[in-house]
């Protein structure tokens, strides 16, 4: 009877998926996607011009991902120490003041370190949200609770890319804005917020038993059990079973060629096809927002297809909006601002696909406890970003933000040769 009664109570439907506390992990998206990729461009390139001010954004913009290179460490360290629901906490008004912070600075020495603060600070409560929502999860519903868990972070992007697009003429309001709601986000966030056991360190294995002395071929099913005990990032890569060190390899390049263009999204469109920083935002915001209504729909065709079949599909329809804006823009179209702001469409929207299905390859194929392959998710997310603004800075001070989206095509073809193996080899299927 009591049995029946707690069925018949329980929420179904999306409700079943979703937390009052991923509100705040909403206002994380709506930093890290929204407001942070638009606003931080625009605002160091408005106060300097030509090879100068490329110089400054690509310093500031790779300083705002070098913090994600923390997460793996931190989703170990939380991970053995069952520290997750504090750390979580402390991170929001942290990555706020920062945020607010921007707004009372100017100097591309103070936008980076607070830069750092805020992308670092983000990039771990993103990592340790998503230990809230495997971890305490059978593996059969990873997929759709990550593809809802996506969903709710892009909501945060499409509200960040609102205020990005109202504020891209006047920067400090939108970062003042943006704050304030982070502030107000992170009092939802301790409610019904998951309480996770610290995981035990177990003994390293005795040299015959580990998987390299099996004298057979050891199947992804095979490894998972026999690391799982080793929760740390040595364990990660001791041993480290194929499909996951070449899954982390894809997932490098293909953030590499997303952030090569998403994070000076504004400067590309206004050198390439005459579009100001405010119709760019706009644009975004239209591809954000069809493409959070995708995190749901991908997780439903990867309990169908597997999650590879998805990530695919992310990596063609990026790798075609950038090599369309590169000829487009090569050729100097008549109609080149349509066909441009069409392709960021769909950009925006592809991106749903890659990130969705990344984050349930990686849990699936981890080697080691689901906080390390997240941390390694945001972190990779991180390397590729600083790359991607690094090198793009020196290409677009010498040839121009024009020339950046074949740069970027080019990365994604290479992930998608690299990710061919992993599809032969029938990865993650369902």
């Amino acid at each position: 009877m009591n049995t029946s009664s707690s069925q018949a109570s329980a929420p179904r439907g999306p409700a079943r998926w979703l937390s009052p506390w991923m509100i705040a992990y909403a206002m994380v998206g709506m930093l890290l996607l929204g407001v942070g990729p638009i606003l931080i461009p625009v605002t160091v390139a408005g106060t300097a011009s030509g090879s100068a001010a490329a110089t400054a954004v690509g310093v500031v913009v790779a300083a705002f991902y070098v913090g994600g290179l923390l997460a793996p460490a931190v989703g170990t360290w939380a991970d053995r120490h069952g520290r997750q629901r504090t750390l979580f906490l402390a991170c929001l008004p942290v990555m706020a003041a920062a945020v607010l912070g921007f707004a009372f600075v100017e100097g591309t020495l103070w936008w980076a370190l607070l830069a750092f603060v805020f992308g670092g600070v983000g990039a771990i409560a993103g990592t340790l949200a998503a230990m809230f929502v495997v971890e305490p999860s059978p593996p059969s519903e990873w997929n759709v609770r990550i593809s809802w868990f996506r969903f709710v972070y892009g909501a945060g992007q499409v509200i960040g890319l609102v205020i990005a697009a109202v504020a891209a003429a006047h920067a400090q309001i939108g970062w003042l804005v943006a704050g304030v709601l982070l502030l107000a986000g992170s009092f939802a966030a301790a409610w019904r917020l998951p309480k996770l056991k610290p995981v035990p360190t177990a003994p390293e294995p005795a040299p015959e038993q580990r998987p390299e002395h099996a004298g057979r071929a050891i199947g992804v099913g095979g490894w998972l059990p026999h690391l799982a005990h080793r929760p740390s990032l040595r364990g990660l890569t001791h041993g480290m079973p194929w499909p996951f060190a070449l899954m982390l390899v894809v997932w490098f390049l293909t953030m590499m060629g997303v952030q090569t263009f998403f994070n000076v999204v504004p400067l590309i469109m206004s050198a390439a096809f005459s579009v100001n920083a405010s119709v760019s935002s706009t644009l975004f915001l239209v591809g954000a927002g069809i493409g959070t209504l995708v995190y749901p729909v991908s997780g439903r065709l990867a309990t169908r297809r597997g999650p590879a079949f998805v990530f695919v599909i992310g990596v063609v329809l990026m790798l075609a909006s950038f090599t369309a804006m590169s000829v487009v823009s090569a050729l100097k179209v008549t109609s080149g601002a349509v066909i441009g702001s069409v392709a960021l469409v769909v950009a925006a929207i592809a991106y749903s696909f890659l990130v969705v299905a990344a984050t349930m390859l990686l849990a699936a194929l981890s080697p080691a406890g689901q906080g390390e392959a997240m941390g390694l998710l945001n972190a990779i997310i991180a390397i590729g970003a600083v790359v991607g603004a690094i090198v793009p800075s020196f290409i677009a001070a010498a040839l121009g933000y024009d020339a950046l989206p074949a740069v970027a095509a080019v990365t994604l073809a290479l992930a998608f040769v690299a990710f061919i193996p992993l599809i032969r080899a029938h990865v993650a299927r369902p």
